[in-house]
């Protein structure tokens, strides 16, 4: 695994991949904290 900054490409698969892990419970937690995540690198 490599783990490094994302930049504007990534966005949609990174997207995709939460989406895909997120089956277990209802709600959007996981994207919430992937775009405050995003936000703290731009800051």
């Amino acid at each position: 695994m490599n783990i490094r900054l994302g930049n504007s490409k990534d966005y949609r698969e990174v997207e995709n991949l939460t989406r895909e892990m997120n089956v277990y419970r209802p709600g959007c937690t996981e994207h919430y904290v992937l775009n405050q995540y995003r936000l703290m690198v731009l800051a």
